[in-house]
């Protein structure tokens, strides 16, 4: 990583107090959904944000979720604590993805369609691992908010601008500019905050499954899937579907139960 991408990494604040609450309350076995609801009702603001979430067609919810209480029981523990961890990137983030000529409403579009797309895939079979996907992949391309200001810091813009234009891979160009992609960064910013070691492996792995040890690479590349199928602006093609059913099928996942999330996604 350049000095500049490593400096703004350390400039990144620490977690907010509501967040690092729910998160211990969270990582507590002997804690109760209702400990869960009072931590977050504290925050008005956090409050509202998981509430405005929680409602999206994305969701399936057959009438408008009104409180806390109901929203955890619908959804549990590990979904809300998700949509937490989600609420640090608008308070700890300046966001400007100009250099990906992406919109912060863009961002927060394919952030969101990431978690539904997880959530509607894993809940049901897999209902433990949404506690290490749900937050991966929602919050997996947060580095691309440094790179992209330390794009600008460094005037290396035209790096990515660039590659956006030959049809580069995003990746690579990333490396070329500042010596790291935005997996590599996010996987740091979460050691930064010191968050679940599961949650940062599958990160930093969602590029090459193949890396990580067997009983961590399907974790790892169901994440690949979600990120193959969201574009980074928020929409979904043809072609990215395309993409996300080939490495389904390299790593023998569950074709039907992906396609049934997606539909439900993509009709919201």
């Amino acid at each position: 990583m350049t000095k500049t991408l490593l400096e703004n990494i350390d400039s990144i604040p620490p977690l907010p107090e509501s967040v690092q609450e729910v998160e211990r309350i969270y990582q507590n076995s002997e804690s109760t959904f209702e400990d869960m609801q009072k931590a977050i009702e504290k925050d008005p603001i956090l409050t509202a944000s998981i509430l405005r979430i929680v409602n999206s067609p994305m969701y399936g919810m057959r009438s408008t979720v009104k409180s806390m209480q109901q929203a955890i029981s619908l959804l549990g523990k590990d979904a809300i604590r998700t949509f937490v961890m989600s609420s640090a990137v608008d308070s700890n983030f300046t966001i400007d993805l100009s250099p990906y000529n992406m919109t912060k409403e863009d961002f927060q579009v394919a952030c969101e369609k990431q978690l539904a797309l997880m959530i509607n895939w894993v809940a049901r079979r897999r209902p433990r691992q949404v506690a290490i996907l749900g937050p991966a992949a929602f919050l997996v391309d947060l580095g691309r908010i440094v790179i992209a200001k330390t794009l600008i810091d460094d005037d290396k813009t035209s790096i990515i601008e660039q590659a956006l234009i030959s049809g580069e891979d995003i990746s690579h160009a990333e490396k070329t500019a500042c010596g790291a992609q935005a997996t590599d960064v996010t996987a740091t910013l979460f050691h930064h905050w010191n968050l679940d070691p599961d949650i940062i492996h599958t990160i930093r792995y969602s590029d090459d499954p193949d890396g990580t040890y067997e009983d961590e690479r399907e974790m790892a590349a169901e994440l690949k899937v979600v990120r193959e199928t969201v574009m980074p602006n928020g929409e979904i093609t043809e072609e990215s579907i395309a993409i996300a059913k080939d490495t389904i099928e390299e790593f023998e996942l569950d074709l039907e139960s992906f396609e049934k999330a997606l539909d439900k996604v993509m009709n919201d």
